[in-house]
């Protein structure tokens, strides 16, 4: 789901990409924003012991970690694979879809046997069928442009997921999303910078957030939950007025964090053997899902990890949260099959020459593998971003 570039994008329509940024995406001159060389660095042999300062200053930095949640498409020594968030809220989407057609059904069905109720005369039927109508149009209206621009468009008939691949071997940041979202693009890793604590305004302006230092801490401290990754490539000319080579990801789930972007971050530095080996809880499945695994992978597979390590067996509370959910499970599968599955193009080489299968959940061999067939020669970003946008969805 696209909820948070789909408001972003909406933000930089309205007011501008300067704005947009300031504001909604929290990226301006009171945001701590962190490079590619800031981590915990590892001991070399025969290395003196680190001084006070650089050991404090070490442990500012979170440790790597998937977090445990559904986060990862692909794993190996090339290259890692992420989505986004808001997978959770893709059912929940057509489910008020689906409650608010119902509830605007049932008064304009009573209207319809109040009007023809005894009353065969074609002049009733045709008042009836008129009242309808206007219903229908009006719930149509208002579906239109209250809801679908929010919580619909960035949902349904639209791409399942973004999928970012960061690969160490070509140093880039291959991207694919729809075009009225920014498009696929491929990006320079040397030049991102991580908000590692980015939450959404929500009821704060942009001028409270400006001007009120107190106001921007609340809007860190309330993340929680909706904390996010964001990921950010400056303009490749600050002075350009067409910003390009600017661009802003949302990495990871609904509660992403620091530990997310070490994770990246050490990967792309110093390779898969660096990071902790993904975990089973840690995998995100490929393509679309069925009933049965979207209520294990996405719904209850928190429940179980609780579960595990309380150490107590399956919990009421679990149990509880079936037979709430399985009703919907199937919900949230017919709702996936209203998008389309992206795929990279092959133009990219962003898989270094071993083709990665396009379905399913969990470690994929090979995990290594000789790089040559990478291309030698990557268009800029800029460029790639044009031409991608144009001939890839």
């Amino acid at each position: 789901m696209f909820i948070s570039e789909n408001s972003f994008r909406r933000e930089c329509r309205s007011g501008g990409t300067p704005e947009a940024l300031a504001y909604y995406a929290d990226v301006n001159q009171h945001t701590r924003l962190y490079g590619i060389h800031e981590g915990v660095r590892p001991r070399v042999e025969n290395e003196p012991k680190p001084a006070r300062k650089e050991k404090l200053q070490q442990q500012e930095y979170a440790r790597p970690s998937l977090h445990g949640m559904r986060v990862l498409f692909d794993f190996n020594e090339h290259f890692i694979e992420l989505s986004n968030a808001g997978e959770e809220k893709r059912s929940l989407g057509l489910l008020l879809l689906t409650l608010f057609g119902l509830v605007a059904l049932f008064p304009t069905y009573g209207i319809g046997l109040l009007l023809t109720d005894q009353r065969p005369y074609p002049q009733d039927w045709y008042i009836a069928m008129g009242i309808l109508l206007l219903m229908g149009v009006l719930v149509f209206l208002l579906i239109y442009f209250m809801i679908w621009p929010y919580m619909l468009a960035p949902t349904f008939l639209t791409s399942l997921r973004a999928r970012y691949r960061f690969n160490r071997t070509t140093r880039k940041v291959y991207a694919l999303r729809p075009k009225k979202y920014g498009g696929n693009v491929v990006l320079d890793w040397d030049r991102v910078q991580a908000h590692v604590r980015w939450a959404p305004p929500k009821s704060w302006t942009a001028e409270e957030l400006a001007a009120s230092e107190t106001a921007r801490e609340e809007r860190l401290r309330s993340a929680g939950l909706d904390s996010n990754l964001l990921l950010y490539w400056p303009p490749l000319d600050p002075s350009d007025p067409e910003r390009k080579g600017e661009d802003v990801l949302w990495v990871g789930p609904s509660g992403s964090d620091a530990s997310l972007w070490q994770y990246i971050r050490t990967f792309m530095e110093e390779g898969m053997d660096a990071v902790p080996p993904p975990g089973e809880d840690d995998w995100l499945r490929k393509g679309f899902s069925g009933p049965g695994e979207h209520l294990e992978e996405t719904v209850m597979h928190g429940a179980h990890r609780r579960d595990d390590i309380l150490g107590r067996g399956t919990s009421g509370a679990t149990f509880t949260s079936y037979a709430v959910n399985f009703i919907w499970a199937p919900l949230h599968s017919l709702a996936e099959r209203l998008c389309y599955w992206p795929t990279f193009p092959e133009e990219w080489g962003s898989d270094c020459g071993q083709r990665r299968r396009e379905s399913g959940i969990g470690p994929e061999e090979p995990l290594r593998w000789a790089h040559g067939s990478c291309p030698h020669r990557l268009h800029d970003e800029f460029v790639l971003r044009n031409g991608a946008d144009r001939s890839t969805k």
